[in-house]
């Protein structure tokens, strides 16, 4: 994925949301989120698997609280004692399969995703610079940020706060990281901003592409090949 265009990955990520959101729930959708999580590991972004349940288990647990235990009857008994909403664990099973694919595919492009191919890219395809580079620095704003907020977090560490313990600790800990964090980037903004002016980012005109990346028949194939899936999902779902 990392040799192909950029165009394609993105185009695949897509692809999989727009399914997420249209195909049947919930058994198409799970198994859509379980070719997500195998694909993305045999292309070498499992980590994007891992993040991705990070920030979904959470919300499926909520999700199974709000409807599965506390829905609406009719309900169902468990065998370990209690009931369940029938409704409510469907429409969990339903929004959460399509959450976790979403997350996924959009894990798995970022992991995919290199800048420098991407406006090389853009740049030949005449595509409006200022829009491209918002993409990327959008994309470059999480990850810069973490490595700032851990480096911040070890030197306040050096200076004797407490950033770990109980939840009292912890609480007291973000006030001394959260608003160095904000002056920081900031003061980072201004400093690319005032970069990419002297630069010429905001300069009207035609730009040359140095080193654009070579857009293979392969690559065309799979693009379009993923607009006609989702097309086709879109026409049998909204089919009589």
């Amino acid at each position: 994925m990392k040799r192909a265009h950029p165009f394609t990955s993105g185009a695949i990520a897509l692809a999989l949301i727009a399914l997420a959101l249209i195909l049947p729930a919930p058994r198409t959708t799970i198994g859509l989120y379980l070719m997500i999580c195998i694909g993305s590991w045999l292309a070498g972004a499992g980590r994007a698997v891992w993040l991705g349940l990070l920030v979904v288990v959470p919300l499926w647990l909520l999700l199974f609280v709000m409807h599965g235990v506390l829905g609406d009857p009719p309900r169902f008994a468990m065998p370990w004692g209690g009931t369940l909403s029938a409704a409510g664990v469907a429409w969990t099973l339903e929004q959460g399969s399509r959450l976790g694919a979403i997350v996924t595919a959009s894990l798995a492009f970022a992991t995919w995703f290199d800048p420098h191919r991407f406006l090389q890219a853009a740049i030949e395809r005449r595509w409006p610079w200022s829009a491209a580079f918002l993409l990327v620095a959008t994309l470059d704003a999480a990850e810069r940020f973490g490595e700032q907020a851990r480096q911040l977090r070890e030197a306040q560490r050096t200076r004797g706060l407490r950033v770990r313990g109980s939840f009292t600790l912890r609480a007291r800990a973000i006030p001394a990281l959260v608003f160095p964090l904000l002056l920081a980037s900031l003061t980072e903004a201004d400093d690319r901003a005032l970069a990419l002016e002297s630069r010429g980012l905001t300069h009207r005109g035609v730009r040359t592409a140095i080193d654009p990346p070579r857009d293979t028949p392969s690559d065309r194939v799979v693009r379009w090949g993923a607009l006609a899936i989702v097309v086709a999902a879109l026409i049998w779902r909204v089919s009589p």
